[in-house]
């Protein structure tokens, strides 16, 4: 029996109705008619697979990546670029409507580049096989080459293939704007030699042995860039993946903010400070938080290695912060995929700042926070960014303007 797709939900699947059931079907496009195998019964609906394409949607592309069908990576690589924005905008309109009661507010999607584009990766390696996970298993695909990677990062991988990695069990893989590679060993490794011998292709090479970690190349972090700034990046820091996006990103928000040099920033989740940074040459003070004292470490030589002396960057849980920041013009917050936890939402609300621009990588979070920050403030525009092509993920930029 063949079914039509009816739609996609957010994760890029297709939906059809299968016995009064909602059923969940991978690689599958709008309109697309096709037989199909289920793979998965729950009590109120099922997942699937197609067995067979009878109408195929005049947006489906061929995929060039041999993983795709198996790799849990990428989601919606078997449709036109066009066709991926045009999911993503539609998408974040639509979590926006159902459950912020914000309307016709996203502008725009920015594109970046298509493919190439990480320059981070986080592999498995299992019985010495180096690879990614299987979509929803543990089972172990065996990667070669992966074509959102950095091309510089694709020549460690191909390297890794030809190695014993006996005793690893994860590697993470980085390269910066000068093409230079920091990678990250982890398991119970032996023959440190045999590594230093074997990745010369690596500028600095660090291990972790259990809970002991020291970089036996190099350093552990190198330094790279955002626009005309630069930043420490240490081995096991949080920095964006998409490093042509992040630029669009950051642009963006200095757009929204408007910065006249007259303003106090507060940067909330700052990190390493690479937003508060990147706007504080228009800003007349920047407060950045952050709980993590590794990356305040970080963002205290990343205000050194700029000459920025208007900033300061302060060790401190995000919900509690109290009384102390009320003279605030601006507040940035860029949370974890969790959103705005415990008080800080209300902490915010508190002080009260004339705008705040929310970057988010979560829309339904970034909903669930817009209900309670609209009480006060007014949704004025949602930008897009696609930092992650070819999956479901999307970051945006929203604004919003004190009442």
């Amino acid at each position: 029996m063949s079914y039509k797709i009816d739609r996609l939900d957010d994760f890029g699947r297709g939906i059809v109705k299968v016995d009064d059931k909602v059923c969940f079907i991978k690689n599958a496009l709008e309109e697309e008619v096709v037989e199909i195998d289920i793979t998965n019964e729950k009590s109120k609906y099922s997942e699937g697979v197609v067995k067979k394409y009878i109408k195929t949607s005049p947006d489906r592309v061929d995929v060039k990546c041999p993983f795709y069908c198996d790799c849990g990576g990428c989601n919606i690589m078997h449709t036109t670029y066009i066709n991926q924005l045009k999911f993503k905008k539609e998408k974040i309109k639509s979590i926006l409507s159902r459950y912020a009661k914000v309307n016709n507010v996203v502008s725009e999607i920015i594109k970046s580049s298509e493919l190439n584009y990480r320059n981070k990766v986080t592999l498995k390696v299992k019985d010495g096989i180096l690879g990614y996970f299987k979509d929803k298993s543990y089972e172990l695909i065996n990667i070669d080459n992966c074509l959102i990677c950095n091309d510089k990062i694709n020549e460690v991988i191909k390297k890794l293939n030809t190695l014993n990695l006996k005793g690893i069990n994860e590697i993470v893989i980085r390269c910066n704007y000068k093409d230079e590679i920091l990678i990250y060993l982890m398991g119970n490794i032996e023959d440190l030699n045999y590594y230093i011998d074997n990745l010369d292709i690596c500028d600095n090479i660090v291990v972790s042995n259990y809970k002991s970690v020291k970089a036996i190349k190099g350093n552990d972090f190198f330094i790279d860039s955002i626009g005309d700034y630069l930043f420490r990046v240490s081995y096991n820091s949080f920095f964006q993946v998409n490093k042509s996006g992040v630029k669009l990103l950051y642009d963006k928000v200095a757009e929204y903010a408007g910065l006249t040099k007259k303003e106090n920033v507060l940067d909330l989740y700052c990190g390493t400070g690479t937003i508060g940074i990147y706007l504080s040459k228009n800003a007349k003070k920047v407060i950045g938080v952050e709980i993590n004292q590794n990356a305040v470490n970080d963002a205290n030589y990343n205000k050194e290695l700029n000459n920025v002396d208007n900033i300061e960057f302060i060790c401190k849980d995000v919900s509690l912060i109290k009384e102390k920041y009320k003279n605030i013009d601006l507040v940035i917050v860029d949370p974890p995929r969790s959103g705005l936890k415990g008080e800080s939402i209300y902490n915010i609300l508190d002080i009260n700042p004339k705008k705040i621009i929310y970057v988010s990588c979560d829309p339904i979070t970034l909903a669930r926070d817009l209900k309670i920050l609209k009480t006060k403030y007014n949704v004025k525009d949602v930008t897009l960014v696609d930092m992650f092509p070819n999956t479901y993920h999307c970051e945006s930029i929203t604004v919003l303007e004190r009442r």
